[in-house]
């Protein structure tokens, strides 16, 4: 290794130290890849997930399509920290429509890179078969996708790092991987599927205040069941006190939906009977798991 670029390192290291003990300056550190490897067979039984990213050439799962998927092994000991890494696998996929005819496509590809690339459906396939489990950042925007690009991969239980969190209530203002990544003194510059797969698994192991990682508090309640509420003939006026209870508008299905933790199920039932139906009809209410949700 070059000596001046070892000397460099040594000084921007201690510079770095230096501004965060200042109050008026942060310090932040760039994300690069996680690469861990087990040091015994004390943890070779813990849970296998897979951290997953994709971008995507526009919104809708139904007519538009991935245009890179990015996944991750790793694996969890008993107390929920990152023990384990496998290989961080991409794929870039050609699009139908080219991304650069999509106006505010937040990803650093442009079309040339995908021109004749593919998905190798089969390795895709088999890796999310073999994990306990897959994690997306917006599971709810991104399982629809995969699925629809790898059906025989569908039905696997999925967790999510921002919707299976309370962010707000642990105290961050904001729940994307960049407002989430600038308080723990992170940031990474690409805007692509890997860079995200790599931030989520920096998150997935971080420790928040109590102790318990960011792994275990997720994995605790995408792992319980849960009921999907759905309010179909809402009066237009309900709209907003709709949204600020969570629902979400199915506009195919003309329905609002919400999911909501068992322990207060009963209560959103009654409440939606009396409110939105004047006590005379209530809404449809399905159990979900984690092999449900988000799909």
């Amino acid at each position: 290794m070059n000596p001046d670029r070892i000397t460099l390192s040594m000084e921007a290291s201690d510079l770095a130290r230096a501004l965060h003990r200042h109050h008026d300056f942060r310090v932040q550190r760039r994300l690069g890849p996680m690469d861990r490897r087990l040091t015994g067979d004390e943890h070779a039984r813990g849970t296998v997930g897979l951290a997953l990213a994709v971008r995507t050439s526009g919104d809708d799962h139904r007519r538009d399509r991935i245009v890179e998927l990015s996944v991750q092994r790793f694996r969890l000991d008993r107390l929920m920290r990152i023990v384990e890494t496998g290989e961080r696998r991409t794929w870039l996929e050609e699009a139908r429509t080219p991304i650069s005819a999509v106006s505010g496509r937040d990803v650093d590809l442009v079309d040339g890179d995908l021109i004749g690339r593919s998905i190798s459906d089969g390795e895709a396939t088999a890796i999310l078969l073999d994990v306990d489990f897959v994690v997306a950042h917006g599971a709810a925007a991104t399982r629809p996708f995969v699925e629809k690009r790898l059906p025989l991969a569908a039905g696997r239980p999925w967790a999510c790092s921002l919707d299976d969190i309370d962010w707000r209530a642990r105290g961050f203002l904001g729940g994307s991987l960049l407002e989430l990544m600038a308080p723990m003194g992170w940031f990474t510059e690409e805007r692509r599927a890997e860079a995200d797969v790599t931030a989520l698994l920096h998150l997935l192991d971080h420790r928040l205040g109590d102790g318990i990682t960011v792994a275990g508090l997720m994995v605790d309640r995408a792992g319980r069941d849960s009921w999907m509420v759905e309010i179909a003939d809402a009066p237009e006026t309900a709209e907003d006190v709709l949204r600020a209870r969570g629902y979400v508008r199915d506009i195919l299905r003309g329905i609002w939906a919400a999911s909501v933790c068992d322990e207060d199920v009963a209560d959103e039932v009654r409440w939606a009977s009396i409110m939105l139906y004047g006590d005379r009809r209530e809404p449809n209410v399905r159990r979900m798991t984690w092999r449900e949700r988000y799909a």
